[in-house]
């Protein structure tokens, strides 16, 4: 008798502890369909991706969680592979760069400007950059190295050293 008590006591806690889980499970919110831009085909590093080599993909994602990378084909179209990028993947924002507007080893205008001068000249980047990028510089006539901002329109800025 005192084992059919006992058993029907650990049902009823068994009971109670699978509502307790239920009811407190939070509700999640619906997931919602996404469309990005995934590679068509393996793209290597260096290489610059094309409309052509995307093509859409259905990813679901929760409603809240905000938007993906690679919504917009605008986000990735134009820009350059850091690393190889495989069909039907995701592409993460930080495996790919942008173009580079400078060249290392070929001049460029350099320019300084202040309040009371203004200065233009020819450097050779050390390094190729996109804009907005810092990079070594080197005068050609004094050898000397100075840094500099590479600006959209493909010349260099000396800022305050």
């Amino acid at each position: 008798m005192a084992a059919v008590r006992a058993h029907g006591a650990m049902l009823s806690l068994a009971a109670v502890a699978i509502f307790v889980c239920v009811v407190h499970v939070p509700a999640q919110a619906a997931d919602v369909a996404h469309t990005v831009f995934v590679p068509r085909r393996v793209i290597y590093p260096g290489d610059v991706i094309t409309a052509d080599a995307l093509v859409e993909r259905k990813v679901l994602r929760s409603a809240d969680s905000g938007a993906v990378f690679g919504e917009n084909p605008a986000d990735v179209v134009g820009k350059v592979s850091r690393r190889t990028l495989l069909r039907g993947e995701l592409i993460p924002n930080s495996a790919i760069r942008d173009k580079d507007l400078i060249l290392q080893g070929r001049p460029y205008k350099l320019i300084y400007n202040s309040q009371f001068v203004s200065v233009v000249g020819t450097g050779i980047p050390l390094q190729s950059a996109s804009a907005g990028e810092m990079v070594s510089v080197r005068n050609p006539d004094t050898g000397l190295v100075i840094k500099a901002r590479v600006q959209p329109d493909q010349t260099l800025a000396v800022e305050e050293q």
